[in-house]
């Protein structure tokens, strides 16, 4: 009779277990809302609308949840080892929709606190190489965030940036 009541708990226990729905698919941690990317022209790289969506996404995953990786830790803040000085959009005439310093210029919806990450044509980084070009991120929102531009060593004096053209 014992031997009976334990098969009965197991066959229960198992119906239970059976009935606890499992997750088919797996959400996509690089799919997160980017405003504004466009296509750059970073002199030897160009980059697709599509590709700098792809590592801005990816930088706005990462940053969400408080990951980096890589060598240099990505996504990290911008260094602004340039001593470049932003001027915020509270802080500029309403008709002024642009971030300057120095040469830069971030788009207006773009603000501070900004994070670069590496950039790739066709792949997104996962660590590695770096490169020398980087899709620069703001505005950061849960895990979506503000395309603020594209930057590049190649053509700027030692660790510099300087900024990628819009393709």
């Amino acid at each position: 009779m014992f031997a009976l009541l334990q098969i009965f708990a197991v066959f229960a226990l198992s119906a239970l277990a059976r009935a606890i729905p499992t997750p088919t698919k797996t959400s996509n941690l690089f799919k997160r809302t980017i405003s504004g990317a466009v296509a750059a022209n970073c002199g030897e790289a160009t980059f697709t609308v599509s590709e700098v969506e792809a590592a801005a996404s990816a930088a706005a995953s990462l940053a969400a949840i408080g990951s980096q990786i890589g060598k240099n830790k990505y996504p990290h803040q911008f260094n602004n080892r340039e001593g470049m000085s932003f001027l915020s959009k509270q802080t500029l005439p309403p008709l002024i929709s642009v971030f300057l310093a120095l040469g830069f210029e971030f788009l207006p919806d773009c603000s501070p606190p900004f994070f670069e990450f590496p950039i790739f044509n066709s792949e997104v980084y996962t660590g590695g190489n770096p490169g020398p070009d980087r899709v620069v991120i703001g505005s950061l929102s849960g895990a979506d965030s503000a395309f603020c531009g594209v930057i590049t060593h190649t053509g700027a004096r030692g660790n510099a940036f300087k900024q990628c053209e819009t393709a």
